[in-house]
């Protein structure tokens, strides 16, 4: 394509970088999309797929495929004084034109105001400037400004005046699976004439330029879909309004690349009412779509919003007829329409050339070329301050090989486009990313991310989870879903390029796997969440990519036939990524030690429980310790699902654990889980003094039946020791099929810790038949309490009791007793003593003989099982660690330059014009000087350890020199002294440069 006029007459000036003033003062900027697999530029002044030098639309991301030269909007209306018609440009394919200006009407274009706010910054526009700007944003990745076209100097001299309106862009852009290949741009259009326009019409032109167009080599398909439904993997979905365009095959002169395609659908067009009609054969006349009174007074309520997405009818645009795209005219760059009265009659569906009505191509469009066209929609009647609404989603997809043909595979993106919108962009989504820090260090990368997503609720659930009252309501739908993370890297940041590096999940039960599931198959195996993970593979001096995504789990509501059911569907965050270059650390730099867990109450075992790493080296106070307390258990009813699906519960305990420092409670840990299911492995995020904290929380993994106790011991007395039997099994919770299924209702308060007991006399003068409990661990002391392992006393299994039963697997149906019971029947007589989910046997098991009784304080040790670690409860912990520091003591410095000699050729370099030379082992500050052997100073660098903005020590002991002297000249090839200076030493050294 010769586009060599376009590229000095426009380009050079208006897209010369992103913020720029143009002859007259005229302020551009231009912003790019990168969230999704879309990456899409957009200016405040209309045109967008335009980079400051060039193309600037590129699929997938990281990729270099560009897909769109330049576009924009066109806006046409009559003049309602001399009859006139008017248009103004956001994008001319001839000379990459635009008229509009950034801005309000009247607001200079150097208004500090007046350009494009992203989210999250900047964000949001200033609502006192922009009252009809959003506050909120909608997707991952919102932009929005302002344009206008009511300034004559901006528009073309000679051809064009004027029309006085205003537009607002929304640019929305979501990082989901289903919406990965899709960017939104919604205009809303102000008529500030003071008059009212007849004849509008709303036009999107586009100059595709779909790889290499140069020349010859102009090769795009083209293509449209006014109105047809596709059958797609036995979906049915009805696909209109949508251009598109596409390449076969690859190129020259552009990177390797499976043929895509390109679609523009205007998803919303204005409005097409007429009275008396009923456009969309909805039963409602058209002067009542949007009319509120009509509906409550004639409508029942459950036709107020018929698709279900919580917004009535009358305020839903895709429940309202619409004009859609009512012409299309396609030209080339010899023939294009260049006046205002040539692209009018374009909008409005003529040829121009010939001045015949032709909304839509009569004939095959002769294609391959470099076609370029404008999709129209009109025309309707714009009231003076009133506004219109025209949403257009840009939609890619591979085709080559997956599908017969182009259309087939816009049309499943572009269904789905036009399904979110038509949801007001409500739909099911995956937890946020999370926020990501990166820390470099020696020969590797350390990556730490926050637990905001843990925390964050599914804004779906506020839809269809809180009214059962709605239609939309779906009682399987979870508030909060998250699952897990996983752990990505690559070299160069692109689309298909990531690596998975690790995938964490909550241990709560849920397993799954997908293998289908892109770009890596999705698991959850209750591994456990983690926020630090470090990348040893890795080599100094070389940049890497990493991101973090989370994934959650739901179930929705599923309907076939007269049956309901919960169906899983999981989803996953896409990746924001952050690079890191791993270096040498400074020389002066000491490592931190080790975090030191100390016991401090409770079983000495519980500081096996407790872990910590480092996560911020030189973030650690040493002054400040940090805490683990582990609470009282307390019982929980969890629950299991049957083959049916339906819920059953069973019996668990509540573990709590408490982070704490010397002042205040930092952080609550609260698990409901299975005994013996295992620990739950918890980190602690963010990070607390510069330590990511690891408490594991609950039991160890134990078997289905195993025993409480060990052994008894006698310390003090005489009761026969051979009469003791501590081992008895204790079986573990299973799910329940009724109220009292036979297991151990007391076990929930196992501790694994050893017990006193020591017999007393209940009255004075009379035998010795009661005890005095007490934790030896803790020193606490164990009530009494009248358990009998049934669902109604399983809150009494914390305590001791006296009982007839020794089976912990049957409901005990004789009363539990604080007295031994000596005397009497002996199916009355004591046989166990009870304490926190285990029994001890006191005569082998049988009835006891009131002839053989303990003593007054006779004193016993009854010892927990020893091949386990205890539960995670009444107990604490002292976490200390020492920091990072950069010495101020003199050093011997062992400063290298690498490569040496340096050859301009070296795998550092990414491309030719960039040079780089590698100073390491440096101390954290210094004054590096390079001279030439004739003495003379070639360049001063100035090196820090850390960053602008970045984490401490993140530069470490490297500085990098781009070989130019102070003048940024390319130095000469020859042999070169280095002196570095610093307040712990100094060193000379030289390297050679070879150019």
């Amino acid at each position: 394509m010769p586009k060599a006029m376009l590229l000095f007459t426009a380009i050079a000036s208006l897209f010369g970088r992103t913020t720029l003033d143009a002859p007259g003062g005229r302020d551009y900027q231009i912003f790019c999309h990168n969230i999704n697999n879309v990456e899409l530029c957009v200016s405040n002044y209309g045109t967008f797929g335009r980079s400051e030098t060039g193309a600037g639309c590129w699929w997938p991301i990281g990729s270099g495929h560009n897909y769109i030269f330049g576009a924009g909007p066109w806006v046409g209306a009559r003049d309602t004084v001399i009859g006139d018609t008017l248009v103004t440009i956001g994008y001319g394919p001839h000379g990459g034109e635009s008229e509009f200006a950034p801005g309000l009407c009247g607001m200079p274009v150097t208004h500090p105001d007046a350009i494009i706010y992203v989210h999250p910054q900047p964000w949001p526009p200033p609502s006192a400037i922009f009252p009809m700007a959003p506050q909120e944003p909608v997707s991952h990745q919102d932009s929005w400004c302002c344009y206008n076209d009511c300034d004559p100097v901006y528009h073309i001299p000679g051809d064009t005046r004027p029309l006085g309106i205003e537009v607002y862009q929304s640019v929305y852009v979501w990082n989901l699976t289903l919406l990965c290949d899709v960017a939104y741009l919604v205009y809303t259009i102000r008529n500030k004439s003071g008059q009212n326009m007849r004849d509008f019409y709303f036009g999107i032109c586009a100059d595709n330029d779909i790889g290499n167009e140069a020349g010859a080599l102009a090769n795009d398909c083209f293509g449209y879909i006014r109105g047809q439904y596709y059958v797609i993997d036995g979906d049915s979905l009805w696909i209109d309004d949508l251009v598109y365009q596409w390449q076969e095959g690859e190129e020259p002169g552009t990177p390797p690349w499976v043929a895509g395609v390109i679609g523009y659908d205007l998803i919303q067009t204005p409005f097409d009412l007429v009275a008396g009609m009923d456009k969309d054969g909805d039963g409602i006349l058209d002067q009542y779509e949007r009319d509120s009174a009509y509906y409550v007074n004639n409508l029942p309520v459950d036709k107020w919003d018929v698709d279900r997405d919580g917004v009535p009818d009358w305020r839903d645009p895709s429940q309202i007829p619409q004009l859609g795209m009512t012409a299309l005219q396609v030209f080339t760059l010899e023939l294009e329409p260049n006046l205002d009265f040539e692209r009018y009659l374009s909008l409005a569906g003529y040829n121009f050339r010939t001045m015949v009505y032709e909304p839509f191509p009569t004939v095959p469009i002769q294609d391959p070329g470099d076609i370029r066209y404008v999709q129209c929609s009109g025309p309707f009647e714009l009231l003076a301050d009133s506004t219109v609404t025209v949403a257009l989603a840009l939609v890619f997809a591979n085709w080559e090989g997956i599908y017969m043909a182009p259309d087939t595979a816009v049309a499943r993106v572009d269904h789905w486009a036009q399904y979110v919108f038509d949801r007001n962009w409500f739909v099911p989504g995956p937890p946020p990313a999370p926020g990501l820090t990166l820390v470099p260090g020696d020969a590797k990368v350390t990556l730490v991310w926050d637990n905001v997503p843990e925390q964050v609720g599914d804004s779906w659930f506020d839809l269809v989870g809180v009214d059962p009252t709605s239609p939309l309501y779906d009682p399987y739908y979870l508030q909060y879903d998250f699952e897990g993370y996983r752990v990505w890297k690559s070299l160069t940041g692109r689309a298909g390029s990531w690596e998975l590096l690790a995938s964490y999940d909550l241990a709560n039960g849920i397993v799954f796997e997908d293998l289908d599931f892109q770009p890596e198959p999705l698991r959850a195996t209750d591994a456990g969440v983690a926020h630090v993970f470090t990348d040893n593979d890795v080599r100094n001096g070389f940049l890497y990519y990493y991101a973090v995504t989370s994934f959650d789990y739901n179930m929705v509501k599923t309907v076939v036939g007269d049956s309901v059911f919960p169906t899983p569907v999981w989803f996953e965050s896409g990746k924001t990524a952050l690079s890191a270059v791993p270096r040498r650390d400074p020389a002066n730099y000491l490592a931190p030690g080790e975090p030191v867990i100390e016991w401090l109450s409770g079983n000495q075992n519980i500081a096996e429980l407790v872990s910590a790493a480092v996560a911020f080296p030189m973030a650690i106070d040493p002054a400040y310790p940090l805490y683990i307390e582990y609470l009282a258990q307390d019982t929980a009813t969890l629950f299991s699902v049957d083959t049916l699906g339906n819920p059953v519960p069973y019996d668990g305990a509540q573990y709590t654990a408490l982070l704490k420092d010397g002042h205040a409670i930092l952080d609550t840990i609260r698990y409901a889980v299975k005994i013996g299911a295992g620990y739950i492995p918890h980190e602690i995020a963010p990070p607390r003094n510069g330590l990511l904290i690891r408490p594991d929380i609950g039991t160890p993994e134990l078997p289905a039946g195993f025993a409480v106790f060990d052994t008894v011991e006698i310390v003090t007395g005489s009761y026969p020791a051979g009469f003791l039997v501590a081992d008895i099994v204790a079986p573990l919770p299973q799910a329940a099929d009724s109220a009292d299924t036979l297991y151990d209702r007391g076990i929930w308060a196992w501790r694994g810790n050893d017990y006193e007991v020591v017999w007393r006399r209940k009255d004075p003068g009379g035998p010795v038949n009661t005890v005095e409990v007490r934790d030896l661990a803790t020193g606490m002391a164990i009530p009494y309490a009248t358990f009998q392992n049934n669902s109604a006393t399983r809150h009494l299994g914390a305590g001791w009791c006296f009982t007839w039963h020794g089976s912990l697997g049957q409901v005990w149906t004789k009363q539990s007793r604080d007295t031994l019971q000596a005397l009497g029947l002996t199916t009355e007589r004591t046989r166990y003593l009870y304490i926190d989910g285990g029994v001890v046997g006191l005569r082998n098991n049988q009835y006891v003989l009131d002839t053989i009784r303990p003593v007054e304080g006779e004193t016993w040790i009854i010892r927990a099982n020893s091949a386990y670690l205890p539960a995670s409860v009444y107990g604490s912990v002292r976490i200390t660690a020492t920091p990072a520091v950069l010495t101020e003591t003199a050093a011997t410095l062992n400063v290298k330059v690498v490569p040496n000699p340096y050859i301009i050729a070296n795998e550092w370099q990414t491309r030719s014009v960039q040079r780089r030379v590698r100073f390491i082992n440096l101390p954290n500050e210094c004054t590096i000087r390079i001279f030439n052997l004739n003495g003379e100073l070639v360049r001063t660098l100035k090196h820090r350890e850390t960053s602008a903005g970045g984490v401490p020590n993140d530069l470490g002991g490297d500085e990098w020199w781009n070989v130019l002297n102070d003048f940024d000249q390319l130095v000469a090839s020859g042999v070169y002294i280095f002196h570095v200076q610093s307040d712990v030493g100094e060193q000379v050294g030289k390297f050679v440069i070879v150019n």
